[in-house]
């Protein structure tokens, strides 16, 4: 009893506040807002994300920027194919007509690397990275091998890693059965593998 009798008297008390004047919200004695001014939205065409003097024989539509990202961790279809500052084409080892077609996805994850009796470690995902999608070593020696930073598909069955400037290819590699790939260092020609 003595409980409803305070709610009681608690609910005469904050009614006579509010009548009074004393409402915290206002209630209407608060001038209304003009509403905020309006003008005419500019627009004009985009042009192209890629300058034709930068790269002018490709024929891409996205540029890769350098030191930017584009998080694509669920890995949508976005192909980047900057210039190669080095040819492949002129590297000592084919491609063997028996290596096995590619998919991106048979790449993702972690890798052990190696270069004659040096092993560390590679990994490989599909964000989008400065000339291609993301890579990185890790306690690698060789300088060559330090320097990966992206990789691609080139073709149906060669994947290509590459430097951090985005165009320098720094190995080749064809699969030669599953979870194995063997290739071939692009700067000195010495023989790579990388396996799980």
């Amino acid at each position: 009893m003595i409980r409803y009798s305070a709610l009681l008297c608690a609910g005469l008390l904050l009614t006579a506040c509010s009548s009074a004047g004393f409402d915290r919200f206002g209630g209407g004695d608060a001038a209304p807002l003009n509403p905020a001014p309006t003008s005419p939205v500019e627009s004009q065409q985009l042009g192209s994300l890629v300058p034709n003097d930068q790269y002018p024989n490709q024929s891409y539509s996205t540029a890769p920027q350098a030191g930017q990202p584009i998080n694509n961790a669920m890995g949508a279809e976005v192909e980047l194919a900057p210039p190669v500052q080095n040819d492949i084409a002129s590297l000592n080892q084919p491609v063997p007509s028996s290596a096995r077609e590619l998919k991106r996805t048979d790449l993702l994850g972690a890798w052990t690397l190696t270069s004659g009796a040096e092993q560390c470690q590679l990994t490989v995902n599909l964000t989008n990275w400065t000339g291609g999608y993301r890579a990185s070593t890790r306690g690698c020696n060789s300088s060559d091998l330090q320097r990966i930073n992206a990789w691609r598909l080139d073709g149906k069955k060669l994947v290509v890693f590459i430097a951090e400037d985005g165009t320098t290819i720094l190995s080749r590699f064809y699969s030669n059965g599953t979870g194995r790939f063997s290739g071939q260092s692009t700067m000195d020609g010495r023989t790579l593998s990388f396996f799980r």
